[in-house]
């Protein structure tokens, strides 16, 4: 690791809050070692003094740039996501491992954008869990960062950063070392580290149809909307057909991409490729049956991967929290030996929190079918149509959510108003709903349905700028501050809450505050001409008429790049480049008719 001064680290930590408003304390000093090990060689600079004067001099901005996305590498956690490493541990990676195994070939997992390595090691941990030997998978991980997936091979993770595994795996997959704990090789095994940059047209190492599983969480809200969609492609053509995509709970693909469908598992909504998709299926990899399973014409005809017929098989507890579906499927997962005393043996691992605010009971409506779910409490089961191009022969995916109960209290610490939203369509389309009571200008409704939203889906970013919004323009000032500095705490770069926040400070005559905020966004994403536009409207309420001119002639100007879709929703907001353009044109021809002061 490079060795950089705590003067250096605090100087630099001090920069980045000022210009992109990124606050960065001692704990995460060591994401700044991590992207200067990167950017510094590329430079070709030696000396970390001499690479801050850079940061600080003439064109330091772009390097700045640069070395932004590299600093929030840290922002990582193991097993980030609750809801998502519930599906994975009790139905994603058995079923995977399942099939796997009756086709004699590896599970394979990509881990893409996986940090420090926090992603993959939580994968690992629940596969060996599972019985898996680390011979029987292929879990691919990679990073942008290379220092990050250096650090990542290491498998060294401070006591801070590894605060989130449960004593027993610490005890089981680490040993303890200064300062930290670090990954025992068996451990280690699992994983195959690697350089990848998600943004290139051609994925080289991945061949077609191969993959089961593409974890990419929380990497995407930084691209603009045509390399998400290209992003897509890839990842859809990589994907068997009936391979899975995890997103991180602030993106969604709703009006983005229309290939992928959206299905319920245990409670988290993912992307699947369809199972009928078979353009680029490859060739069976399994000629013969499996050793021991019945031949191809005896054995009933197998579910769709991830459609509601796996999960309607009874529960059986096993070993080490694997819950094989009957003896011969246990025997199967399992394998004699499993893990050959590759890992200190332990016992069963503690249940799983119940989620809060989830009832032990529910009253299924006259369209709804109610039954047991794993946790032995009723499920209510209703359709939805499948996300993507409408095809009649397609199964349609069986949306899945306990009964709710007494409702948490919101972020800004109120009860939601009770009304009718539905609790069983995806968080998009339920966003969706609150949107369009917010251009009708019902806002307490629009309001209500979006924290009823988050108090089932937190993480949701979309709609906490929504909500910030809402705050924004019903005066509520200090509840919008509040909603996008939680926006930006749980995403540091996040352009939208800066531009929103700046908005709100505007509204509330703020002026200041919002140029402040307005130019932490533009830092952070110079072509943004909504951007330029709004600091021209600040400039302009500030009686400042030429730098207006300026700034609505930089909007106009910045329309050449391609202009990305904020997050969150404000009504009226321009946000085509045509409608940007106009507004600013409007705007600059009404201060040219004015001297200039």
């Amino acid at each position: 690791m490079l060795n950089v001064s705590n003067k250096v680290l605090q100087q630099l930590a001090a920069l980045l809050l000022e210009r992109a408003g990124l606050k960065i304390t001692p704990d995460g000093f060591h994401s700044l070692r991590l992207a200067l090990s990167t950017r510094m060689p590329a430079l070709g600079v030696e000396e970390p003094e001499r690479y801050l004067q850079r940061l600080t001099g003439a064109g330091g901005e772009e390097e700045l740039r640069s070395l932004l996305p590299l600093v929030t590498v840290g922002h990582t956690e193991f097993f980030r996501d609750g809801k998502q490493f519930r599906a994975l541990e009790k139905s994603v990676l058995p079923d995977l491992l399942a099939r796997a195994r009756r086709e004699m070939r590896k599970v394979s997992v990509w881990s893409a954008g996986c940090a420090t390595g926090e992603e993959p090691y939580s994968v690992a941990m629940v596969l060996a869990e599972l019985g898996a030997l680390s011979a029987e998978v292929d879990l691919w991980a990679t990073d942008l960062n290379l220092a990050a997936v250096e650090a990542a091979r290491q498998g060294r993770f401070s006591l801070r950063r590894s605060i989130s595994i449960q004593p027993e795996r610490l005890g089981r997959f680490f040993r303890p070392v200064e300062d930290g704990h670090e990954a025992l090789p068996a451990l280690r095994e699992y994983i195959r580290f690697d350089g990848q940059n998600l943004a290139v047209p051609v994925f080289d190492k991945v061949a077609l149809n191969s993959l089961d599983l593409i974890l990419c969480r929380n990497v995407i809200i930084y691209f603009d909307l045509p390399t998400i969609r290209g992003l897509m492609d890839r990842f859809l053509s990589a994907l068997r057909p009936g391979g899975l995509l995890f997103l991180g709970y602030s993106e969604s693909l709703f009006k983005v991409y229309v290939r992928f469908e959206m299905i319920e598992v245990d409670g988290a909504f993912v992307y699947r490729r369809p199972p009928s998709d078979k353009g680029y299926r490859p060739p069976p990899l399994r000629i013969h049956p499996y050793p021991g399973t019945a031949e191809q014409s005896q054995r009933a005809p197998e579910p769709e991967p991830f459609s509601p017929a796996v999960y309607a098989r009874p529960p059986v507890e096993g070993a080490f929290g694997a819950r094989p579906r009957n003896a011969a499927e246990a025997s199967s997962v399992r394998g004699a030996g499993a893990l050959s005393g590759s890992f200190p043996a332990v016992g069963p691992l503690p249940a799983a929190s119940p989620v809060p605010g989830i009832s032990s009971a529910s009253t299924p409506s006259s369209s709804t079918t109610s039954r047991v779910n794993d946790l032995g409490r009723p499920r209510i089961t209703v359709e939805l149509p499948a996300v993507g191009t409408s095809d009649a022969a397609r199964t349609r995916p069986t949306v899945e959510l306990p009964a709710v109960s007494a409702p948490a209290r919101t972020v800004t610490g109120e009860l939601p108003v009770p009304s009718a939203w539905p609790k069983l369509l995806p968080p998009a389309e339920r966003l969706a709903m609150a949107v369009r009571k917010m251009t009708l200008g019902d806002f307490p409704a629009a309001i209500s349905g979006v924290q009823r939203l988050l108090v089932d889906e937190p993480s949701d970013l979309d709609a906490l700028l929504t909500l910030g919004n809402l705050f924004s323009l019903t005066g509520r000032i200090p509840e919008a501050r509040e909603a996008f500095a939680q926006a930006i705490l749980r995403e540091p770069l996040c352009v939208e809450a800066r531009v929103f926040g700046g908005v709100a400070a505007l509204q509330a005559g703020e002026l200041k505050e919002a140029r402040s905020e307005l130019a932490k966004a533009l830092f952070l994403e110079p072509t943004l001409a909504i951007g330029h536009y709004l600091l021209a409207q600040v400039q302009e309420r500030s009686h400042e008429s030429e730098a207006a001119r300026r700034s609505y002639r930089n909007a106009i100007a910045q329309l050449r790049f391609p202009q990305r879709t904020l997050a969150g929703h404000y009504p009226e907001m321009p946000d085509s480049a045509e409608a940007i353009s106009r507004a600013a044109r409007y705007a600059l021809a009404a201060l040219e008719e004015q001297p200039p002061h």
